[in-house]
């Protein structure tokens, strides 16, 4: 693929998110009716006092939240990273790049700023580098470095996207288990840790057991309950897309998604994204056992609409929202939200879960193991 093609779909996606109808249907509505934290009309705390604070890669954030990757690469999404940015410094909290992948086929200065404007707009949050799985197959551990070093970032996200790939015109469809090798080499070798991730169709206890074991210690699950990036895909294509009217309603959805990975791996770094989309929803996934939550979507329409301003609002009452579902579960900080035990899980997710072979009794105990 040309550096121009990458280029040129990197603003096609934008337009698209911010112009069509691509999120998933109502079904994880059922998965969230399913999990309840237990009010506590004495929640032996005062409002006041709830701290949402935590560390994450060695930097303080006002909130267990991140600004998810998103996009770069164009000239046209220059000043979307620079809004975003300036989002994520003024309310303390960690942000990610879009797909690095433009910087390796077209390595202009004009492409390389529209990702670095945002380390030099939230130069005290931590920033989050970005490339593609299937992209590992053709570039070394020291391509990535650059890439990190280009835009200082604290982390790299390796992004897994294979529902997205099979539908797009242009898909790169090749994950074999050769991948495990080379995020591993990763691993080994980079400056700063690995992130996993998936883009909105959820990780599977099975996935995150096979990257834990090869040393990834943080994973972001993003489930199918936000975006799905096989609608993006459709809208992008000349043809009728009929594998993807056969495959619609694919995907793990986020909270059974941050389970499986709790699951898997006890003692890794989880991120909540994929629809998460309000602060009571974080307060419910981080008590399922999330360490953070992430959002794109919906900051993204904000900022476009509204500019730098818009965004901190969204921020702001995500925070609080947060802070607000803590104090009626009587959970004073991040950590005694994820220790929580004073809920349910019921119905069909609990069935779902069940038939993974997720016994839920023992999976509590586990949930909020700290390193």
């Amino acid at each position: 693929m040309s550096g121009e093609q990458t280029i040129n779909r990197k603003y096609e996606h934008i337009e698209i998110v911010l112009r069509e109808n691509v999120v998933y249907p109502g079904r994880c509505r059922d998965t969230y009716r399913d999990i309840k934290l237990i009010h506590m009309a004495l929640p032996m705390i005062d409002y006041n006092d709830v701290d949402t604070s935590i560390e994450f890669l060695g930097r303080d954030l006002s909130a267990p939240l991140m600004i998810t990757g998103m996009t770069g690469g164009h000239r046209e999404t220059t000043e979307i990273n620079r809004v975003l940015a300036r989002v994520a410094e003024k309310t303390g909290i960690a942000i990610g790049v879009g797909s690095q992948r433009a910087m390796l086929e077209k390595n202009t200065p004009e492409i390389v700023y529209s990702y670095r404007v945002v380390r030099e707009e939230a130069p005290s949050v931590p920033v989050i580098g970005n490339i593609g799985a299937n992209t590992l197959n053709d570039i070394g551990w020291r391509d990535v470095q650059g890439l990190v070093d280009a835009i200082e970032a604290d982390a790299i996200a390796v992004h897994l996207n294979p529902g997205q790939e099979l539908i797009q015109p242009e898909g790169d469809t090749r994950f074999s288990s050769r991948l495990i090798d080379k995020i591993s080499e990763l691993v080994d070798n980079l400056s700063v840790p690995v992130i996993v991730k998936e883009v909105g169709t959820g990780l599977s206890m099975e996935t995150v057991k096979a990257l834990s074991d090869a040393g990834v210690e943080i994973f972001d699950v993003s489930g199918a309950c936000g975006t799905n990036w096989m609608i993006v895909e459709r809208y992008r294509r000349r043809d009728n897309a009929r594998i993807f009217t056969a495959m619609g309603e694919w995907g793990i959805p986020t909270p059974i998604a941050v389970v499986e990975a709790r699951w898997a791996s006890p003692s890794s770094h989880i991120i909540a994204s994929g629809g998460v989309w309000s602060g009571y929803e974080a307060a419910l996934n981080i008590a399922l056992g999330a360490n953070m939550a992430g959002f794109a979507l919906p900051i993204l329409r904000a900022v476009v609409e509204g500019g730098v301003e818009a965004g901190i609002r969204f921020v702001e009452n995500y925070i609080s929202d947060l802070r607000a579902t803590m104090f009626l579960a009587g959970a004073s900080d991040i950590e005694e939200l994820r220790r929580i035990r004073n809920m349910v899980i019921a119905g069909a997710t609990r069935e779902y879960l069940g038939a993974r072979g997720i016994d839920i009794d023992i999976y509590m105990s586990i949930k909020g193991w700290r390193r």
